[in-house]
């Protein structure tokens, strides 16, 4: 028999940390950190990738293309299967499965091989993010949990500079395939979470509720759009304005700098580390302001100011007036991120969270990925410059988004459909 960390006395919600909800806490911002060091290693070897099998980039973002559209099988398909066996178990078959198809990327042998294994491990990887948000989102304390969710997507930015890292040392000594073949040892990560953490509580007291009463669980994708239709349209559009936003700002933000700025490579791959590591400390930043006045006005008090920012970037050239401001814009757009995507797993109650958020998901990610070739176009025809407008209108729309929804801080979550929301967690 294998130890847990006991669940909380109390009931779901509890407003106190406990071993058990720091340790899911950690084990999930691990999981999100290892998500993101899969998904940076072909942005970084892609230059190697060409060189070695002498095809187009054009290929190569075909490649990447298609795996983030695959991907969004597993951010459908996952979290769904969460609400019928548990956070737990899906959050351990998503981690298995990155790290084994991550393992086989680096036996590839062309593109074709490189594609198959990029989108299966997508599928993985976009099913671990929902889930691992949801069971955070169901066991940090109701006052922290804005905090909680936060931190958790603060563990991109820690994944990035895993990567990036790693690649300095394993890549002039291995070769670039080494990068996935190390990809594999997240797989200690569910030995982890199989021996030390139990299932959310607040999910397995719904289950047995359930029981009790004679429900059966059934696999259906579209019972949040008929159940909880405004909130579906809701946290889609969350979801969407964010992603679009940082797709557009993650694709061509490294060639704006380098080259459209006349920064270079180097200049350029040292201001977004240094802007990545402090992107850390701005999930936490903007959580806990968010659980201390609420997301009503602090998300709008960060994205304002960001999407102003981000248009005036374009007419900067002084190298340091750059640096900065683009640190300030940086730091605005990614801190609102963790609290503000972490809002969705409050829309829904627990009996249909994880086929909700995962949805969302699904639906934002699909729209969203569209910014990298839309701005690819307005760059074509004028600048990259000419497209950050755009990318600062969507991020804008988040602020009426957020200041007139209903604002879910610091308050229980539901657990059934049908449920009134809960009372407000107490200061």
């Amino acid at each position: 028999m294998t130890a847990s960390v006991a669940g909380p006395a109390s009931a779901p919600g509890a407003d106190q940390w406990t071993r058990y909800n720091a340790t899911v806490l950690t084990i999930c911002i691990a999981g999100w950190a290892f998500d993101v060091y899969e998904q940076t290693i072909l942005q970084l070897v892609t230059p190697l990738i060409i060189m070695e099998w002498g095809i187009a980039p054009a290929t190569i973002g075909i490649v990447t293309t298609i795996a983030r559209w695959v991907g969004l099988i597993g951010t459908l398909v996952f979290p769904a299967l969460a609400d019928l066996y548990g956070r737990k178990p899906i959050l351990i078959l998503a981690i298995l499965g990155y790290c084994v198809f991550s393992g086989l990327t680096g036996f590839a042998t062309g593109w074709v091989s490189l594609l198959i294994f990029s989108a299966l491990t997508r599928i993985a990887l976009s099913g671990e993010e929902p889930v691992g948000m949801v069971m955070v989102g169901e066991t940090a304390p109701t006052k922290w949990r804005a905090t909680a969710l936060g931190g958790l997507v603060g563990g991109y930015p820690l994944g990035y500079m895993l990567c990036s890292g790693i690649a300095l040392i394993a890549v002039p000594l291995w070769g670039w395939r080494s990068l996935y073949f190390l990809g594999v040892l997240p797989a200690l990560l569910v030995l982890w979470i199989r021996i030390v953490i139990k299932e959310s509580p607040r999910y397995e007291r719904v289950t047995a509720a359930m029981l009790k009463e004679g429900l059966r669980k059934r696999f259906d994708l579209w019972s949040p759009v008929r159940q909880c239709p405004r909130e579906m349209l809701i946290a889609s559009l969350c979801v969407f304005f964010y992603l679009f936003t940082w797709f557009g700002w993650a694709a061509w933000m490294p060639l704006f700098l380098a080259n459209e700025k006349h920064l270079g490579f180097e200049t350029a791959a040292t201001y977004l580390t240094i802007w990545m590591f402090v992107a850390i400390f701005a999930y936490w930043v903007c959580g806990a302001l968010s659980d201390h006045f609420g997301r009503r006005h602090v998300i709008p008090a960060f994205v304002i100011p960001s999407s102003i920012l981000l248009v005036v970037l374009g007419s900067i050239s002084d190298p340091t007036s750059l640096f900065w401001v683009g640190l300030v814009a940086n730091f605005l757009i990614t801190g609102s991120f963790g609290s503000g995507l972490g809002y969705t797993t409050e829309l829904f109650p627990t009996q249909i969270r994880g086929t909700a958020v995962g949805a969302a998901f699904a639906f934002g990610a699909a729209a969203g990925s569209t910014a990298p070739a839309i701005v690819g176009w307005i760059a074509t025809g004028h600048s990259i410059a000419a497209g950050l407008p755009l990318l600062a209108f969507s991020f804008f729309l988040l602020a009426p988004l957020f200041y007139f929804a209903r604002d879910t801080t610091r308050r229980e979550l539901t657990d059934f459909v049908g449920e009134k929301g809960h009372r407000h967690a107490g200061s």
